[in-house]
């Protein structure tokens, strides 16, 4: 089943064109990544799909066009975790999981609103943290608190837009192995926005490179090539396969 399918997207911000004649779809159980280089309208390719700038072409979420939906039942099939996790003095981080329930309460909340947030906490191990403030907590742990606000909206696709910004690596690797925990018992669609390439070929199915002029859209071992690499980021690399997990890594030509 097809859970997103963009056809043509164009999106023009200030009168410059950001996005120009995307079509991509992403299938159920199915990790696209999204990369490519700062300013060619990555996390305006999120903010388009789900209605937060204009756009001209065609978003369709489970056959559905995006503009058919209201804002809550978009939210209740499609979560979004952003690149920045606001800080709310004095929340605690049970509470601000809850807010993921928001588009599926209606006068009060009921059994399963606190069963899916002690899931979400459970399975992002946040259960002995729920009781601290956010701003009492790393941003390692801040991160997982927005992945488990999106998980307990009980999406059928996830959006994850730079979720190991400002991580170091022992975080970074925490947060890797929980996505593949999540898409494992969950069976999640997810639409990943990265920097790390190497992070991406562990991660997804297929990769979307944006480039300054065109797109590069496939699986990760057809996508991933030196030349593709040079096209996008004009940056002399090196592709080849990583021996402690046996996936494609890259390595740049840093002249010092």
């Amino acid at each position: 089943m097809t859970v997103l399918e963009v056809k043509d997207l164009q999106v023009s911000l200030d009168g410059r064109k950001i996005i120009d004649g995307l079509s991509f779809s992403v299938q159920r159980g199915e990790t696209l990544t999204v990369l490519g280089p700062n300013g060619v309208g990555k996390t305006t390719l999120v903010r388009a799909i789900t209605g937060l700038v204009p756009y001209q072409g065609s978003v369709k979420f489970f056959g559905k066009d995006l503009k058919d939906y209201t804002r809550k039942q978009l939210a209740a099939k499609v979560a979004v975790m952003n690149q920045r996790q606001e800080i709310m003095p004095g929340f605690m981080v049970k509470d601000a999981v809850a807010l993921g329930r928001i588009p599926h309460i209606g006068r009060r909340e009921t059994k399963r609103d606190f069963e899916a947030v002690k899931e979400a906490l459970l399975l992002t191990e946040l259960e002995e943290l729920q009781y601290r403030t956010l701003e009492a907590i790393s941003g390692g742990e801040l991160a997982r608190v927005g992945l488990a606000r999106a998980l307990a909206q009980e999406p059928e696709f996830l959006i994850l837009d730079e979720p190991t910004a400002h991580l170091d690596v022992g975080y970074i690797a925490d947060l890797t192995d929980l996505l593949a925990k999540i898409k494992r018992e969950k069976q999640l669609s997810l639409l990943l926005v990265l920097h790390d390439i190497s992070l991406a070929s562990v991660l997804s199915d297929r990769l979307l490179f944006f480039g300054h002029d065109r797109y590069y859209l496939g699986a990760v071992d057809d996508i991933l090539t030196e030349d593709i690499l040079q096209r996008v980021y004009g940056v002399e690399n090196m592709v080849g396969i990583n021996p402690l997990n046996q996936k494609k890594s890259v390595w740049w030509n840093f002249k010092g």
